[in-house]
């Protein structure tokens, strides 16, 4: 039996203002924020912006009806739109977030030739592109550990959460509208901070800037069979 290839990332891309994707780059700043953020912008940016940013379960529910009882206004009734979904979101904003997009060996399973959504435009005029995941991702995971923060650093996977029913959900599953996004995420758990600073490593030669409007030219070609292991994350 064949053993199961391990998935790799290849390639991580941060997309944001120029001046902030510079402090990373020059200076090794990587911000973390609140997910409250990505509800707050979601009328403004609906790419970036996520209404279940914060969610730790979805329910979906039809042809709901409620009363509500007041000592002083007495009783209120309501009703649902008749056939239509009702969404009701309990959310727990306690961590500090910071995302990715991911370019990994699976991408490159069918074809050697990956184009990158030209949504990704609305996450800053810039793109910042990190080609040594390895010494990157463990250099964020050393400075969390130092500050005794509790970090978890993986891809997101994506569901539909549209239909009828409950969804048990956490930071690292997101809506199927955003697989484009194919996010990597850090996660700082047990945080109610509204942003973190954290210093990890410059990324000198290994992390390159392009504005955005060059992503749709962008094309991440695989040339060769094969990959050394140090390259890869």
């Amino acid at each position: 039996m064949e053993k199961e290839k391990t998935e790799r990332i290849l390639l991580l891309i941060k997309f944001g203002k120029k001046k902030h994707l510079e402090s990373l780059l020059k200076k090794g700043e990587l911000y973390f924020k609140t997910p409250k953020a990505f509800n707050d912008i979601k009328k403004n940016n609906e790419e970036q912006g996520d209404e279940n940013e914060g969610a730790i379960w979805i329910k979906n529910l039809k042809d709901i009806k409620l009363t509500i009882n007041h000592p002083d206004h007495g009783d209120f009734n309501f009703k649902s739109v008749p056939n239509k979904l009702m969404k009701l979101t309990q959310f727990n904003h306690n961590y500090l977030t910071c995302s990715f997009y991911a370019i990994t060996t699976k991408d490159l399973e069918t074809s050697n030739i990956l184009k990158i959504d030209k949504r990704m435009k609305m996450f800053g005029d810039h793109a910042l592109i990190i080609t040594n995941t390895k010494i990157f991702v463990e250099s964020v995971m050393k400075s969390a550990e130092k500050l005794r923060l509790k970090m978890i650093a993986t891809k997101v996977t994506y569901q539909d959460l549209s239909q009828e029913g409950h969804f048990e959900i956490n930071p690292f599953i997101k809506k199927v509208e955003h697989s484009h996004q194919k996010e990597y995420r850090m996660v700082i758990k047990n945080s109610s901070k509204p942003f973190l600073k954290l210093k990890v490593c410059k990324l000198g030669e290994k992390g390159k800037i392009i504005p955005t409007s060059r992503i749709e030219e962008l094309t991440m070609e695989a040339k060769t069979k094969t990959t050394h292991q140090d390259d890869l994350f």
